[in-house]
């Protein structure tokens, strides 16, 4: 099971955590859970065993999710289908053992722009038989992406599809009270694949769900693209692709289910004819007495070149040998993007930067980083951070052995409040080319691509940020508060820079957005953190921005809060704590506080005495 870099934790597990398997290292993570590659010791053979998140599993919800999982696979025998193995439970947690599919994802494989239009056809036609199957046996994915499409190398780069972690049976009611699954919803993935009536109600969502996923992914595999708004046809953005896979991609994106292909099988049937065949087998020619010296000639030449080749080669291996010897260079999974930026290991140093503090209303604070008269601390880690036209921005690393990470979080107190709104114009560049930097890849590879980051950063590591891979690359969310973490992919980064923006309801519920106003997008799920969700971060968050390589630039950092009312009390009427009761419950509750204290009543006013008659002559005032 390949690993994908951008939803991969560096954290290892026991190796004996399973009864019966060895696990031997971590090639995935998500909101849900791990995927570790083991080896089952009964048969010596590699297998992938994921574990269900251990706070997750004490959830009976999310169990009966997992359970779910377990009961889709086991209904399930394709080729084109991860098959499961076993399933049991830990002292700790729960887990799955599936089949070790060795190769990328379908979200790698699209970054290949080599990648033939005939051989992508081929895999969307195996994912769609996949699919087809999956509705036979009355089972509905409901999370198809490219990144749970898995293609095994062993096996010819054939496609598999994973993770049914979220499907559904066709009697769905019937699985709803054989898993006891509740209402709770599932923050994975990203509702870019997801259908108009899924996202409304995914339970009502049924097979027609999957085949408006099927096109998006295919839609996003010759295009490298997903197609949100008014978008171009696939075969104007892929030259040399069939014009009639734009008639298959319209039908499957269609709003209303009913205008959709009625089933997978239908879909198969106009996409299996543009799919090249196999070449049959036919028994060789006799060559000419020419055609047999043309061919001498090319085989001498093709031995020359071989050579020639071969030697190169060998000065190259040795020369990258070298390298990797000195560099003495580890292959470990690297970290969440977001995690190294918001490592607390860097050391903040204080600067000051122009920007603005303001009360907006008597209820609502405002910083604004990069212009203004107020001069604002930050507090700057790792690379330096310089203010170019009233942004913000991490220039290019120049010296050998400098920080590749930077960080600049606003140090500005009274950030207090409910409702949020932190938003920004990031833009992530990869460094001028140079000699000196195209000799570094030939010895040490390409370098990684730049990221830039934006978010809420709290104490003790804690964290929510949107990342910025690069234009072109998908955006993602990822989040660390405390025993809970995790990363969504969302939807990619437009050309030029890209506004983001993290938003907090007065619930609680944070949503990021890429675009705005009618361009506007979710990038992916929401969080839901709770009314007191400031508490998650340890501290009144911070807004915090960050930079890996290349050069990073943030425009018009904005963070606004809406401070929450005071509670005023009436001297009269005290609030009364019950004991053993949280006070900010009874506080909220306790009406009227008299119903509980007994004051003694207020002695009543004195008798209004007539008025006295006029005197005609003034004298003192009477004695009352």
């Amino acid at each position: 099971m390949s690993s994908f870099e951008p939803t991969a934790i560096s954290r290892s597990r026991p190796p004996d955590l399973v009864s019966g398997y060895r696990l031997e290292k971590l090639v995935g993570a998500g909101g849900m859970g791990e995927v570790h590659k083991a080896t089952q010791l009964s048969l010596g053979r590699t297998v992938a065993v994921k574990l269900l998140n251990p706070e997750l599993a004490k959830d009976p919800s999310f169990i009966a999710r997992f359970q779910k999982e377990a009961a889709a696979l086991a209904t399930l025998s394709h080729p084109h289908v991860v098959s499961i193995v076993d399933k049991g439970k830990t002292d700790t947690t729960y887990y799955l053992v599936m089949e070790f599919v060795d190769g990328p994802s379908l979200r790698e494989l699209m970054r290949s722009p080599s990648m033939e239009t005939p051989v992508l056809l081929r895999r969307m036609l195996e994912i769609c038989r996949a699919i087809e199957y999956a509705h036979g046996r009355g089972v509905i994915h409901r999370d198809l992406k490219p990144e749970n499409i898995l293609l095994d190398q062993q096996a010819g780069g054939i496609a598999k599809v994973s993770d049914f972690g979220l499907a559904s049976f066709l009697d769905d009611a019937t699985a709803a009270s054989r898993f006891a699954l509740t209402s709770t919803h599932v923050s994975m993935g990203t509702i870019s694949y997801m259908a108009p009536e899924q996202r409304v109600d995914a339970k009502s969502a049924d097979a027609r769900a999957d085949i408006f996923s099927l096109g998006v992914i295919l839609y996003e595999t010759f295009t490298g693209e997903v197609p949100l708004g008014t978008f171009d046809p696939p075969s104007r953005k892929r030259g040399g692709l069939d014009p009639r896979v734009d008639a298959i991609v319209m039908r499957c994106l269609k709003p209303d289910p009913d205008d959709r292909y009625p089933s997978v099988t239908a879909l198969i049937a106009d996409l299996e004819p543009l799919v090249p065949g196999s070449l049959l087998s036919m028994p060789p020619l006799r060559l000419t007495r020419w055609q047999r010296a043309k061919h001498a000639m090319r085989r001498a030449a093709r031995v020359t070149a071989q050579t020639a080749a071969g030697v190169t080669v060998l000065a190259a291996v040795g020369v990258l040998g070298v390298a990797y010897h000195r560099s003495g260079q580890v292959h470990t999974q690297e970290p969440l993007p977001g995690k190294v930026i918001m490592d607390t290991r860097l050391q903040d140093t204080p600067r000051n930067g122009p920007g603005r503090v303001e009360d907006v209303t008597p209820d609502k604070r405002r910083v604004t980083m990069g212009d203004g008269p107020d001069l604002p601390q930050m507090l700057v880690a790792g690379r330096t951070l310089s203010f170019e036209n009233k942004a913000l921005v991490f220039p290019p690393v120049e010296e050998d052995g400098a920080s590749r990470v930077g960080r600049a979080r606003v140090d500005v107190v009274g950030l207090v409040g409910g409702v949020a709104r932190l938003t920004a114009r990031v833009r992530a560049e990869a460094p001028p080319t140079t000699w000196k930097r195209r000799l570094k890849e030939v010895l040490n590879g390409p370098p990684p691509e730049p990221v830039a980051s934006l978010g809420l950063m709290g104490r003790e590591g804690r964290y929510v940020t949107i990342v910025h891979h690069g234009a072109g690359a998908p955006l993602s969310v990822e989040w660390s508060l405390g025993e809970r973490s995790g990363a969504m992919l969302g939807l990619v980064a437009p050309e030029s820079e890209a506004r983001l923006e993290l938003f907090v309801t007065e619930d609680g519920v944070m949503q990021a957005y890429v675009g705005q106003g009618k361009d506007q997008r979710p990038i992916a799920e929401p969080l839901n953190l709770g009314r007191d969700w400031q508490a998650q971060f340890a501290e009144a968050p911070a807004p915090a921005v960050g930079c890996i390589e290349g050069t990073c630039s943030i425009d018009g950092l904005t963070y606004t809060v809406d401070r929450p009312a005071p509670v005023t009390e009436s001297p009269a009427s005290p609030v009364v704590v019950i004991p053993q009761a949280p006070v900010r419950t009874v506080a909220a509750n306790t009406v009227p506080a008299k119903a509980v204290v007994q004051k003694k009543p207020a002695p009543p006013p004195p008798p209004k005495r007539p008025p006295a008659k006029a005197a005609p002559v003034k004298t003192a005032p009477k004695r009352r």
